[in-house]
């Protein structure tokens, strides 16, 4: 991939329940690979995005949950989804990238403004925005499940009994249902933790650990790995807040 130069992130990021947002300067990253899945939607041009070593250039472009990327982009409103909510399943993208042709964000930026982070009523523009189709029904044993993948006590083999399945069909099924391993899901999910907890005021050693990460340094990686740079360079910059329903 081509290397981009060290500008710094800057700006605002909402992090809440099933999404969050990014509203500012692109800056450098590496190449990293999240667990939801993304709308790269450019403010003043195109946005570009590396993937195997091939680039997709488009006023908007969908990310699939899991691809291994690096973004390249000037002012950018970035929006992250986990994969079980109603607007990625509906957008159901079957290729690592595809550029999306949607009208102008205005309306999506203007209910950042107004609902100062109400999850509700940003999931409700989106949903407008992106004019998605309803999505189908989820499966009511991941229905069930989602709620408890959160609390560690909950092992592969404790998820595997709540859906009468071995630990190894639980496994395979779990990521045909998200295209994900369960392992990766849970890791995004302990990152996004850790990010609400540095939102309300925590440092970072304090909200790594009650994340669940064994220490700063593990957050780090996993941050870098997730994310593609570390989390001081990443929050220097940019204003976090957390997104409530």
């Amino acid at each position: 991939m081509k290397t981009q130069g060290h500008i710094a992130w800057a700006g605002q990021a909402w992090i809440g329940p099933g999404i969050g947002l990014f509203l500012g300067q692109a800056g450098h990253n590496q190449a990293h690979r999240h667990m939801a899945v993304q709308l790269a939607i450019g403010l003043d041009g195109a946005v570009r995005v590396w993937a195997a070593d091939e680039a997709l250039c488009a006023q908007v472009v969908a990310i699939r949950a899991g691809t291994l990327h690096r973004i390249e982009a000037g002012r950018l409103l970035s929006v992250y989804l986990d994969p079980f909510c109603a607007e990625a399943r509906a957008l159901g993208l079957s290729e690592p990238l595809q550029g999306l042709e949607l009208g102008e964000p205005g309306p999506l930026l203007q209910a950042l403004q107004r609902g100062e982070g109400d999850v509700t009523e940003l999931r409700q523009a989106l949903g407008r925005y992106l004019q998605l189709p309803p999505a189908a029904s989820l499966d009511p044993r991941l229905a069930r499940l989602l709620p408890l993948l959160d609390d560690p006590d909950h092992d592969l083999r404790r998820l595997a009994q709540q859906v009468h399945l071995s630990p190894s069909r639980f496994s395979h099924w779990f990521s045909s249902s998200c295209g994900l391993p369960l392992r990766s899901y849970r890791k995004w999910h302990r990152l996004i933790r850790a990010l609400q907890a540095i939102a309300q005021g925590h440092n970072l050693t304090t909200a790594a650990h009650a994340a669940g990460f064994a220490d700063a340094a593990h957050f780090s990686r996993s941050f870098r790995s997730l994310l593609g740079l570390d989390p001081s360079s990443a929050l220097a910059r940019v204003q976090l807040h957390s997104a409530e329903h």
